[in-house]
């Protein structure tokens, strides 16, 4: 049986997309991880995937000085990525991007597949690039800034789609409409915060599921508020939920789009190269979702209240796009190898 290793990490986006692939290929293929001590060593660990620890460097855009060092560490963290594939012997390596799957890309013999997310590539996407036989991408306008760009989708866990309604699992009555504030793996404590001010005013109309990442605070405890540090079921969540209020990555745009689920995006801004922003306008543009910037939070409930009236023109614009690309992904992998 051959081997995929798959690369990636820091936070869920860079790893929720290549679990989807493995559970698609795992019955075919010996799927492996390959990654820094992040979530994704954890959850590799959960689902009983073969994980190997390789030394990785993060790239600070909130710390310039730091990054001086980021290229010889580099040279260690691929010397570190040379070993693990020795032993392993892929026949193909996936990327998913990110600062963890840098190292396992520029070290590999074997042919690599790389998929970026968002509107714009990464840092490590363009310095993948010339290794990959592909850049797969999850946005058109994005395919066309890579001699070997092809737009394809994001990979979507399909269990996200079998998902079943159940307030009662959060301790909601089910009787109020119910939104679900996702402000991503490591929570959003700007969102957080904006929710909980407007908490007393917000629960007369809606009952509320707060994911507020872990070591995050939420709200006092109260009817109709129901918090979260990490959902690891997805699939309940949105089935459960109404209306989602969520960061603009590009995973849970594509998640909350797929599922016809009327969002909110809040983009993350500050400390960050303005992906968020950009993937959110795409889809704004587009008439899919509802976009609230940080500085506006505090029309957060005319924010919600626009969204839920006019929920079915969004559902409708959800409707005409394709975000999910698993399959076509799954077919791209299995004809390289």
């Amino acid at each position: 049986m051959k081997t995929i290793v798959f690369a990636g990490g820091g936070t869920a986006g860079h790893v929720m997309p290549n679990i989807a692939l493995i559970e698609q290929l795992k019955a075919d293929y010996n799927c492996v991880y390959a990654g820094g001590d992040g979530m994704e060593k954890s959850i590799c660990e959960e689902r009983n995937i073969p994980f190997y620890s390789i030394e990785t460097v993060k790239f600070r855009r909130d710390k310039v000085l730091s990054n001086i060092k980021v290229p010889f560490k580099l040279r260690a963290c691929v010397k570190s990525a040379k070993r693990v594939l020795e032993e392993i012997d892929p026949s193909l390596v996936f990327s998913k991007g990110g600062y963890a799957a840098l190292p396992i890309v520029l070290a590999s013999k074997a042919p690599v597949l790389c998929h970026e997310s968002d509107f714009s590539p990464g840092l490590a996407t363009k310095m993948s690039k010339r290794k990959a036989t592909k850049v797969l991408c999850a946005f058109a306008p994005c395919a066309v800034r890579f001699k070997n760009g092809l737009y394809v989708g994001t990979p979507l866990n399909q269990s996200l789609y079998r998902g079943a309604k159940d307030a009662a699992h959060y301790g909601l009555s089910g009787s109020k409409p119910i939104i679900a504030v996702v402000g991503g793996s490591s929570g959003a404590a700007t969102v957080n915060q904006a929710i909980i001010d407007v908490l007393p005013a917000l629960l007369d109309k809606y009952d509320v599921i707060h994911m507020t990442g872990k070591n995050k605070a939420g709200g006092a405890k109260q009817n109709g508020y129901c918090t979260v540090d990490f959902e690891r079921d997805m699939a309940r969540l949105y089935a459960t939920a109404d209306i989602v209020i969520t960061r603009a990555g590009a995973n849970a745009l594509a998640e909350c789009i797929a599922l016809k689920k009327p969002t909110i995006a809040i983009p993350l801004e500050k400390a960050s190269r303005g992906d968020q922003v950009q993937n959110a306008e795409y889809y704004a543009g587009m008439g899919a979702i509802s976009v609230l910037r940080e500085d506006e939070l505090k029309n957060v409930i005319p924010a919600i209240d626009e969204l839920f009236r006019n929920k079915i023109k969004y559902i409708t614009a959800m409707s005409g796009i394709n975000v999910d690309g698993t399959k076509k992904i799954v077919s791209i992998i299995k004809d390289l190898i």
